[in-house]
């Protein structure tokens, strides 16, 4: 473990980031947003999760006055074992999860302090994960960027209310006792632990505030390949995080809302079941949607992207819940 001027801080509040193989630039940005706050009493933990190349003599010579506490995992344990890791090593009652290729707004770290601190009882502040502006994202990117900027919308028109299904460790923050009363982050996830996570804290009786000024940029470089992976990954965990906490209703969540989809995608779903029909339709699907983001055609590309991700999920989810309780196993991310 590196303590760059980290011993013996009074910190009110540790920023969590685990990190693993991300081109320098961008956890070096990550960083610089941090000391561009408006509140000073924080520090950072930033947990190398066996990258190729250490991360740690980077943040020194890049860093080397800044309140940074560098640990590695010499072999990768994921997400979930990382940044428990990580809140493990603090000692300040508020800790603030974001990613390592988010870019902090200058009030993020006041805002989520205050939301914890005014608090009564247990709460879990959430803030929004929003694209660069000005910013032409991939096709794919671009998807993922308009569904959370829509969902972010009606939680901050007071259209929709935030609960245990918005957290997402780009931008959360809580009270350390009660992420420690629920045992952290289930280490056997590779994906979704932040959801699973909200859900215990939601049973130990935490309330979700949304703040819609606290706001990380997401600067994703996600692939095409990566991103084709995700629909089936997502389904996956889903099936695993109602096996493993039941009371959920996980899945009871899940098919209600594939249900009030729109009735072209739930038409399609029955149409594309043969296996070379699900094949052509997304190839095709993710072609006509590249093409029409070249061609500005925004709407029609972000309609054949919803296509791809529906079908590739509901084909997922039908697979893993016929499987045995035995078959189903955590798979990597």
């Amino acid at each position: 473990m590196a303590d760059i001027q980290g011993s013996g801080r009074d910190t009110e509040l540790d920023v969590v980031i685990a990190t693993r193989d991300r081109p320098a630039h961008k956890l070096a940005a990550c960083l610089d947003a941090l000391w561009h706050q408006s509140f000073e009493q924080f520090g950072v933990i930033v947990v190398d999760d066996g990258s190729r190349d250490p991360v740690v003599h980077r943040v020194e010579a890049s860093h080397p006055t800044r309140p940074i506490r560098v640990i590695r995992n010499e072999k990768s344990v994921g997400p979930a074992a990382s940044r428990n890791h990580g809140v493990a090593l603090s000692d300040a009652p508020y800790v603030l999860f974001i990613d390592d290729d988010c870019i902090s707004q200058s009030g993020l770290v006041a805002r989520h302090h205050a939301a914890l601190g005014r608090a009564a009882g247990p709460v879990v502040s959430l803030g929004p994960i929003l694209s660069p502006p000005q910013r032409r994202l991939p096709p794919w990117t671009h998807w993922d960027a308009d569904r959370l900027g829509r969902e972010y919308a009606r939680l901050g028109h007071g259209e929709s209310t935030p609960t245990w299904n918005h957290c997402y460790t780009g931008n959360l923050a809580v009270r350390r006792a009660d992420f420690r009363a629920v045992g952290g982050f289930d280490e056997r996830l590779a994906r979704q632990e932040d959801i699973e996570l909200g859900f215990r804290l939601f049973r130990l009786g935490c309330r979700f505030a949304f703040d819609p000024v606290a706001v990380v940029w997401h600067d994703s470089d996600r692939t095409l390949r990566t991103w084709t992976r995700i629909p089936a990954l997502s389904a996956h965990f889903d099936v695993l995080i109602d096996q493993l906490v039941p009371d959920s209703g996980r899945l009871s969540s899940v098919r209600e809302g594939l249900r009030h989809r729109h009735w072209l995608l739930r038409l399609a779903r029955r149409v594309c079941r043969p296996p070379t029909a699900h094949r052509c339709a997304v190839t095709g699907a993710i072609g006509a949607g590249c093409l029409l983001h070249a061609l500005h055609a925004d709407r029609p590309s972000l309609a054949a992207f919803s296509l791809v991700w529906d079908l590739e999920y509901t084909r997922a989810l039908a697979e893993a819940t016929s499987a045995s309780p035995g078959r189903l196993q955590r798979r990597p991310a």
